[in-house]
């Protein structure tokens, strides 16, 4: 390297950077436990004797070419990608056209102003059961001033207040 720089002068410690990236890598193992304060003439020799040590450490990085089939499923990928938009329209109109068709639940027909049941008029005083069930009503409920009337116990009994 210093041969090829000729009449320019380089820093050496540039030149050695730039020689030890260069060198394979079994000697710049070898070489980093030098430090910096070997000369580079001096790990040069280390490097040659370290080449001829180890002579067959060469390593070749390669890339491995894509296969077919990886291209054509790409190829395939990318095809099913641009036609994703036009399905998502389909679907889009499908959606609508249903949801045209298709009449609405009865429970979402109501009108806003729900109309309440008609419940039997409330007397004060009874309670639900005999309100509901009359003179069968087995009330344990207090208080309650239901009687029975005359039409209830078929005039059997006398009227009872409860």
């Amino acid at each position: 390297m210093k041969q090829l720089a000729g009449s320019y002068k380089l820093d050496e410690a540039l030149l050695k950077q730039m020689w030890f990236q260069r060198s394979p890598n079994n000697v710049r193992q070898i070489l980093s436990v030098s430090g910096n304060s070997v000369a580079l003439d001096d790990l040069a020799d280390i490097a040659d004797k370290t080449v001829e040590i180890y002579p067959n450490s060469h390593s070749v990085n390669s890339v491995q070419a894509a296969e077919r089939s990886d291209i054509g499923s790409t190829a395939m990928f990318q095809q099913q990608l641009t036609e994703l938009p036009n399905q998502l329209a389909s679907l889009k109109a499908t959606i609508a056209t249903v949801q045209i068709r298709r009449p609405r639940s009865p429970s979402r027909q109501r009108s806003f102003s729900r109309q309440r049941s008609q419940s039997p008029k409330q007397t004060f005083g009874i309670c639900w059961y005999h309100q509901n069930y009359g003179a069968k009503a087995r009330c344990r409920t207090w208080p309650c001033t239901f009687t029975t009337t005359t039409n209830d116990n078929l005039g059997n009994e006398p009227p009872r207040q409860y």
